[in-house]
């Protein structure tokens, strides 16, 4: 091994900090070392802490399972896997009752029920909330539990390290140097890719660079075409836009075009609360587009919804007396490392949960909610398999001496490959507009190095999985292939080093 890069040793490896990550590190054995390795310092850094509507969990007199269930195939356009969907159903009440006996303070009724929020695509209100920061709520809990059981590396994954074709760990970039970092098991929890687009509701650290490290390694990635759009993102601001929660038209907001015509009944007779797509779409197509909150009226909102509403203002709207602009941007991740219903990659030893990774709950479109009820779930199941699979193996021996290349970033780069996907890998693309885009970012992967390179490798597998799928189906959209297709429903589109 190279004398300049450190070792660490565990029985398990995390990369990433967030709710999929965090959840497992609590779900594997007491006595274990567990090693967190996150991208930086502080709490609000990954997409959990941000999410707002709530955690979808079938608990309402009017709910169950099953319709949970058919509200999530509906919304994933016959792209879902089925075992998937039913691990989510079947498991998400447990997960929530774990997490209120944590201490989890989600709202509730003078009954003492959940109050919950109807978010897109469901059919009875079923997002158990807190106020409008439920993800905030759930990491305030979940990262003190798992101080007490991980240890905090503060670093970036730049490698998967493998041990005759088994996952040993990864290596990893910290302010004092390289360190490898070996465990036995190890779990890639890194969340999605919004941060690639010119516009996104996600953190700057979202930029699909765990999706970069697995198929480098040699994994299967899945459904890298489904790239979920937020349609009420506020229309003003720079790469970050302030995101303007689903539950707010749930709870009665609509959307107008310029002259006040509230329109998209026109386009879906759910309005309003229709599948995240089709309100996406009609809300880029009528160019000008606006949330009128008023119907909702002042008291509530400033109760219900108070950190959208102080986000609002500091943006320059009252949400209270006026519609405010609104525009789609880049939300959510629906595709990523290819796992089983138990967390498992094609890579023996490497698991992953959350965001980054396609276990198929989502299909062609992500049901609200279903996020933070996913991330839980898988990440508990991943983290039992971990433990079972883990008696057998031993810590690694890693002898890499690798060196990785470091080139200089140009300051148009970043900029470039936002574009680039935003202009060709966004709400509507054609066969045309993916090939430019890959140009673009197959140029700056063999140009580039760290995080800008990871990204651009993601972007291109975006862009080639797009180009696969000629159709169009949930949040893929191909202006060439407008129509749904029926040799398409439940086809997975995969792409690996090795195919």
């Amino acid at each position: 091994m190279s004398t300049d890069v450190g070792l660490l040793r565990a029985d398990a490896v995390i990369v990433g900090g967030g709710l999929a990550g965090l959840w497992a590190a609590l779900h594997l054995p007491a006595e274990w070392e567990v090693l967190v390795v996150d991208k930086g310092r502080g709490p609000d850094l990954g997409s959990s802490p941000w999410a707002q509507g709530g955690m979808a969990v079938a608990v309402g007199p009017d709910d169950s399972p099953s319709l949970h269930a058919t509200d999530t195939f509906r919304a994933g356009a016959d792209a879902c896997r089925e075992d998937a969907v039913q691990a989510l159903v079947d498991e998400a009440r447990e997960a929530l009752d774990e997490l209120v006996l944590l201490g989890c303070l989600f709202d509730r009724g003078q009954d003492g029920s959940f109050d919950l929020n109807r978010e897109g695509g469901q059919t009875v209100a079923r997002s158990v909330h807190s106020a409008d920061a439920t993800g905030r709520e759930i990491m305030r809990v979940v990262v003190a539990e798992a101080t007490k059981r991980a240890r905090r590396i503060v670093g970036v994954a730049q490698r998967i390290l493998l041990d005759d074709g088994r996952c040993a760990g990864v290596r990893v970039a910290t302010d004092h140097g390289d360190v490898d970092v070996i465990g036995r098991a190890t779990l890639l929890a890194v969340g999605g890719c919004g941060a690639l687009y010119e516009q996104t509701t996600n953190p700057e650290t979202a930029t699909g660079d765990g999706i970069a490290l697995a198929y480098e390694a040699g994994a299967e990635v899945a459904d890298c075409e489904f790239v979920q759009f937020h349609p009420t993102a506020l229309g003003v601001g720079g790469v970050r836009r302030v995101l303007l929660t689903e539950a707010l038209r749930g709870d009665g907001a609509i959307v107008v075009d310029s002259s006040g015509k509230r329109f998209l009944l026109d386009a879906h007779p759910d309005g309003e609360l229709a599948p995240r797509d089709v309100v996406a779409r009609a809300i880029a197509a009528a160019g000008e587009a606006f949330l009128d909150a008023r119907p909702i009226g002042a008291a509530h909102l400033r109760e219900r919804f108070p950190n959208v509403t102080k986000a609002v203002a500091d943006a320059g709207f009252d949400l209270t007396s006026q519609p405010v602009p609104i525009a789609p941007a880049a939300h959510y991740f629906l595709g990523g490392v290819a796992t089983d219903t138990l967390g498992r990659t094609t890579i023996p030893g490497l698991f992953a949960a959350g965001e980054c990774a396609a276990t198929g709950v989502h299909g062609a479109n992500r049901m609200a909610g279903n996020s933070l009820a996913e991330a839980v779930v898988f990440g508990e199941r991943a983290a039992m398999t971990m433990t079972d699979e883990a008696e057998t193996t031993a810590i690694p021996v890693v002898d890499d001496t690798e060196e990785v290349v470091v080139r200089a970033i140009k300051a148009e780069d970043w900029p470039r490959l936002r574009h680039a996907l935003s202009s060709g890998a966004g709400l509507i693309r054609t066969k045309e507009s993916l090939l430019a885009a890959c140009g673009v970012l197959d140029d700056l992967t063999g140009s580039s190095s760290g995080a800008l390179r990871a990204a651009a490798v993601a972007g291109t597998l975006i862009c080639r999985a797009a180009l696969k799928r000629e159709e169009s189906r949930g949040v893929h959209f191909r202006s060439d292939h407008p129509g749904s297709e029926k040799r398409w429903e439940e086809r997975h589109v995969t792409l690996s080093l090795n195919p």
